[in-house]
């Protein structure tokens, strides 16, 4: 197996994703309060995390940090997000408030800036580019307007990153991007493209924009051959067909992934343990809920994506009848 992989987890409903490379652990966002991300640290014997960036303040995001935090069991060295005055949430100030006082004790380095301009992390051969929020968007912050006189949402201000390996790009990392952050990477001119996308907001409708419009602008500025939808069976409806239908729009040769079965795709859960999974722990393993489960890229002399395309498409065909992507 690959000593340098990227891991985006079955966390349910929510985003985690976790690099990996020659020793050293990255993780971008924690997905919802529970043991998720502890879980596959754990299974994978990672106890020391050399920086956690969390794209936005929304709950399943964020909440599994504190789970990591709380558990005494991992040292982690740096912590980054940007602050949001619209969240009143007692897990936002909870986690907030714990990170300070990691922070005056010397246990973790507690920065409140990620933004476009911010270096590239660095773990191992695997870079982690910040591509957006703008210093403008940062600077004016939630309630503010943008260059168009938009207000600026929670999503308006989430980080986005591009995962590169050995310097060519990877996977898009889109946090729950809207149309508004979209504006900001075409207009300061960021190159997106990569192979595989983490779609925003779950495949779910982006905040006031139109799916299918916001869908074709994401699609053309990152050129994916997979994309990835991080979704909950339990948990609204995501994703949305229309969005699907224009990820099969651009061809054959898309790959669509949900980490989850939907029940729109899948009436009844499976009655015997898939086969197709990669070996790293998923949240909808125990219960059979998963369809891809957790999607690990892994680096190396090439790039290889697991589940392998075949067995997947051999697990939909036989459990998921009604599926989207079908």
């Amino acid at each position: 197996m690959s000593e340098s992989n990227l891991s985006i987890l079955d966390v349910g409903h929510g985003n985690s994703s976790v690099l990996y490379a020659d020793g050293e652990t990255v993780i971008v966002d924690c997905g919802a309060r529970g043991s998720t991300l502890l879980e596959f640290l754990a299974d994978r014997k990672i106890t020391k995390i050399k920086a956690i960036y969390l794209s936005h303040a929304d709950q399943d995001h964020i909440g599994g940090l504190i789970t990591i935090l709380a558990s005494g069991a991992f040292e982690v060295r740096e912590v980054y997000l940007n602050t949001d005055a619209s969240k009143e949430t007692k897990l936002w100030g909870d986690l907030t408030f714990l990170l300070d006082e990691a922070d005056r004790r010397g246990g973790i380095k507690f920065e409140v800036t990620i933004h476009s301009e911010l270096a590239t992390a660095i773990c191992g051969e695997i870079g982690l580019v910040p591509i957006g929020p703008s210093k403008l968007l940062v600077a004016r912050g939630v309630g503010n307007r943008d260059r168009n006189d938009r207000k600026i949402t929670s999503n308006g201000i989430s980080a986005s990153f591009l995962i590169s390996y050995r310097g060519t790009p990877a996977a898009f990392l889109s946090g729950d991007i809207d149309e508004i952050g979209l504006d900001e990477i075409e207009f300061t001119r960021k190159d997106i493209k990569a192979r595989v996308l983490v779609f925003p907001h779950h495949g779910g409708k982006p905040d006031d924009s139109d799916e299918k419009v916001f869908t074709n602008r994401l699609m053309d500025l990152v050129s994916p051959q997979t994309v990835i939808f991080s979704i909950g069976r339990n948990k609204w409806e995501n994703p949305r067909s229309e969005i699907v239908d224009v990820v099969k729009a651009r061809g054959a040769g898309t790959r669509i992934a949900c980490t989850q079965l939907a029940k729109r795709c899948a009436a009844n859960l499976p009655a015997t343990d898939p086969f197709h999974l990669h070996p790293f722990y998923a949240k909808g393993k125990p219960r059979r809920q998963c369809c891809g489960g957790t999607f690990v890229v892994e680096f190396g002399d090439r790039v290889e994506e697991f589940p392998r395309h075949d067995a997947h498409q051999d697990f939909i065909s036989t459990h998921a009848s009604t599926a989207l992507c079908r």
